[in-house]
């Protein structure tokens, strides 16, 4: 995590180092919450004046003991002969003031301390000022940005523990020291508890936040071994929580003498959970496996940038000075980190809160829209410049054809979003329009078998799906049959019973379920490729005929709002067009039964 070191000074330009139920929701606001105030403090590191403030001096460590490493220019510590190498005795400070010593208060706020050269010491008052040579924190505020606003919008979608702990992880990529130094303004000892608990907090323990999350993605473990692991990732959680809170409170100079340990623990951190993540790995299969290959790919970036990070933290500290270069790396680095979030994000709301393809869709439209507005309107300006001379007319021009331009917008609104769905996304439009056609069809079916066949054969086929099958009940009360199917061979299920969780759920909802979000699976579905990801209800006046299971897109990508909505409306065409097939076996049954009276009657005279 971006940890600001104590021996760090304070003014050196340095990069910082390392289907909801209303309890969900309430539990998703609170998530949300605390990652949107979180943000405002890294927003704070550059926009706060108390972010950007210094006693005079940093303090560095030379085996334990600390020293004046750098002095800022013109500070009362520098005023007052405070010189590099002078030693500094801070045992008897407060922790309120030990604190201040190193991240800055108000300007005015004063510490003494006791400041020693050549075996002789001397009580030095210090007192805060503006740090006009603070470093700029933009790169890391933009990587904070992105991963609090990313775990916010997770967290509130699916609130869960794995989320909550996710959340915490976003909290560690605001800087511990710089946070406290935005709280500054708290009167002692307030500000010393409120220290303690943010160094504690957002310093270490985010990154262990990553074990309970890491073990419970893309779902809750189902095997032995990955239970386990469970178990194993919460008590390291746990461990490092109680751990690193008490070296908070009892390390005997904050931050001095255990930096280097710190940061050879999160090195060590970063491996182990890689190991978590690699065995996760290898026990999914299918778009489970591929979402934490992306997870995985996105932590190695940041967790390889949250180390490099500390380990130039701590050189330049021992150094006390820094070059351009040194600097534009850690921001590279500061930039690096948003890696994990970034990938996170398309492996979790791809294809589930925003549908890219509409988005490309309205922005292609929009930006084509605003190149016709501005040729028209420049093409009229131009014309009317060349060819009228009398200022007043010309405008008069200029507003009609602007107030014609928009009164056409609709218009030319609707004729652009066709010709672009019909050339950009000229396949996914050919889809749709072949759906559309089957849908209409479905009204002319005369038997079950080829409203089956548009379930299970046609839809996999338009959309280019891994799977499909259809379950229906061949006796009222008795179990759901495999009817047809696509991707599924003879040896998985052939049918599901009536007090099944799948049958449970969708007779509870009677609308299209993600079977991963509501954790429903059967021994007996296919594996990989071809695992129904949707099931979407066959019903009639409420009543369960049965279901269509669907899996993902054949090259693996999950099924996007758009594909979910026309399945949807092909197996509600297909739910009326069982019930007139019904209707009329019976009207035909009924007839056969009326013309068979009057032969009965006849035979019988």
């Amino acid at each position: 995590m971006r940890v600001c070191s104590y021996v760090t000074p304070k003014f050196i330009p340095v990069a910082s180092q390392s289907t909801e139920s209303p309890r969900n929701s309430i539990v998703g606001g609170l998530l949300t919450a605390v990652a949107l105030v979180v943000l405002g403090f890294a927003w704070g590191e550059e926009l706060d004046p108390l972010a950007k403030t210094s006693f005079g001096l940093g303090v560095g460590d030379n085996a334990g003991v600390p020293f004046v490493d750098s002095v800022l220019p013109g500070s009362p510590a520098d005023r007052q002969g405070v010189k590099v190498g002078d030693g500094i005795d801070i045992a008897d400070l407060t922790t309120s003031s030990r604190f201040r010593l190193y991240v800055g208060s108000p300007p005015g706020t004063e510490v003494t301390v006791r400041i020693g050269r050549a075996g002789s010491w001397r009580p030095v008052t210090l007192r805060a000022v503006p740090n006009p040579l603070a470093p700029s924190r933009w790169a890391p505020v933009a990587a904070a940005t992105i991963t609090l606003l990313v775990v916010a919008l997770i967290a509130y979608r699916r609130p869960s523990l794995a989320t909550a702990a996710l959340v915490l992880y976003g909290c560690g990529s605001v800087s511990s020291f710089v946070t406290t130094a935005e709280l500054s303004w708290l009167a002692d000892p307030w500000f010393g508890g409120v220290s303690i608990f943010i160094n504690a907090a957002l310093s270490q323990v985010p990154v262990f936040a990553l074990f309970p999350f890491i073990v419970r993605f893309p779902h809750l473990p189902t095997t032995r071994s990955a239970v386990v692991r469970m178990h194993l990732a919460d008590g390291i959680f746990a461990a490092a929580a109680v751990g690193f809170a008490a070296a908070t409170i009892l390390e005997p100079v904050a931050f001095v003498s255990w930096a280097a340990a710190y940061n050879a623990i999160g090195l060590a951190t970063t491996l182990v959970l890689l190991v978590f993540a690699m065995l996760a790995y290898r026990d999914e299969s299918g778009e489970s496996r591929r979402r934490i290959g992306w997870v995985i790919a996105g932590f190695v970036v940041s967790g390889a940038a949250y180390n490099v990070i500390d380990a130039f933290g701590a050189t330049i500290s021992s150094a006390g000075q820094v070059s351009a270069g040194i600097v534009a790396l850690l921001d590279f680095m500061s930039l690096l980190t948003a890696a994990l979030p970034i990938a996170l994000a398309y492996a979790v709301l791809r294809h589930r809160v925003l549908d890219i393809g509409f988005a490309l869709n309205r922005g292609a439209v929009f930006a084509v829209l605003t190149t016709i507005v501005i040729c028209i309107v420049s093409l009229v300006d131009w014309i009317t410049g060349r060819l009228l001379s009398e200022e007043r007319l010309a405008l008069a021009v200029e507003a009609l054809a602007t107030i014609a331009v928009g009164v056409s917008l609709n218009w030319l609104h609707g004729r652009v979003e066709r010709v672009v769905d019909q050339t950009v996304f000229r396949r996914r439009h050919l889809a749709e329009r072949r759906i559309e056609h089957r849908i209409d069809a479905l009204r002319f079916a005369n038997t079950e078998g080829s409203i089956d066949d548009a379930l299970a054969v046609d839809a996999p086929e338009i959309l280019e799906l891994a799977s499909s099958a259809v379950f229906r009940r061949a006796v009222t009360g008795g179990p759901f049959l495999r009817i047809a199917a696509f991707g599924w061979s003879p040896s998985d299920i052939e049918s599901v019973e009536p007090d099944s969780l799948l049958v449970r759920t969708v007779l509870a909802l009677e609308k299209p379920i993600i079977l991963a979000d509501l954790a429903i699976d059967n021994a007996g579905f296919p594996r990989g490729s071809a695992k129904p990801t949707l099931a979407i209800p066959i019903n009639a006046q409420h009543e369960l005929l049965g279901f269509a299971l669907f899996g993902n897109e054949r090259g693996g990508g999950s099924l996007d709002p758009t594909q979910v909505t026309l399945l949807a409306r092909l197996v509600g065409a297909a739910s009326n067009a069982y019930g007139v097939v019904e209707a009329r076996r019976w009207r035909t049954r009924a007839a056969e039964l009326e013309g068979s009276l009057p032969m009965k009657a006849a035979t019988a005279d």
